[in-house]
């Protein structure tokens, strides 16, 4: 499901990049166009466009909690270190406000369960975030450096994947799912390689709401305080004008 969602995301990229170079002809014509007097061209704002982004990174999971097993619980869930990775295509309205579509993946495997005879073995949880995001930039004259900031909703799509899971009276094993509301605020620095591309690296806090999951056949309910993620990003964006 994840291969499928990434590679959707570079389809639209590349249809929309397609279509945005023909559009980009039409308002800024390339040097040398005859010009037209009774249709001028309209002059986009300095910095409009579409773009697409690819961030890679480590996370760093907060200590979370679980909530359910089979009945409520409180025992505190402690996280390896994690791997988030995301792609966006956004449009940028001038040179300091955009805004994206982002999804991506943001996954840990549960290091402990802090209860009496509670084990887990290979157990992971596994976020695919869809968010709208809005980013506001500052490119700082006369550098290649541009700040950035920004913050999104949306949802996440959880799964929770797990060898054996549990204690001496009850286990579960396998994957099962859920969605849930999910946001994230994000800042960095972005490092203009040429008109078309950046290299940066930011800074994504991301937040989950409280997802649970049903193991048949017994509908035994597994469930966990959201995830609360600290990342890494280093990032490449390409700009189609």
């Amino acid at each position: 499901m994840k291969q499928r969602n990434f590679s959707a995301c570079v389809a639209l990229a590349l249809c929309l990049g397609a279509f945005a170079t023909r559009a980009q002809n039409y308002y800024n014509p390339p040097q040398g166009a005859p010009a037209v007097a009774q249709a001028p061209y309209y002059q986009l704002p300095e910095g409009a466009g579409l773009y697409f982004r690819l961030g890679v990174g480590p996370s760093f999971f907060e200590n979370g909690q679980l909530t359910q097993f089979g009945g409520p619980r409180s025992s505190q869930v402690e996280y390896q270190t994690g791997l988030a990775s995301g792609a966006a295509v956004g449009y940028a309205f001038n040179k300091y406000i955009a805004t994206e579509f982002e999804i991506g993946a943001v996954g840990a495997e549960i290091k402990d369960v802090q209860a009496p005879n509670f084990f887990s073995d290979n157990s992971y949880i596994y976020n695919v975030p869809f968010l709208a995001n809005v980013r506001l930039s500052y490119p700082i004259p006369h550098t290649i450096v541009t700040p950035y900031i920004g913050a999104g909703v949306g949802g996440s799509a959880i799964d929770f994947n797990t060898d054996g899971f549990g204690n001496n009276s009850d286990v579960v094993s396998g994957t099962e799912s859920d969605v849930v509301f999910a946001w994230q605020a994000f800042a960095g620095l972005r490092f203009q390689l040429n008109p078309q591309m950046t290299l940066g690296i930011g800074y994504k806090y991301f937040a989950t709401g409280d997802p649970s999951f049903t193991y048949p056949p017994d509908n035994f309910t597994v469930g966990f305080k959201g995830v609360k993620t600290h990342s890494v990003l280093f990032t490449f964006e390409w700009k189609f004008w």
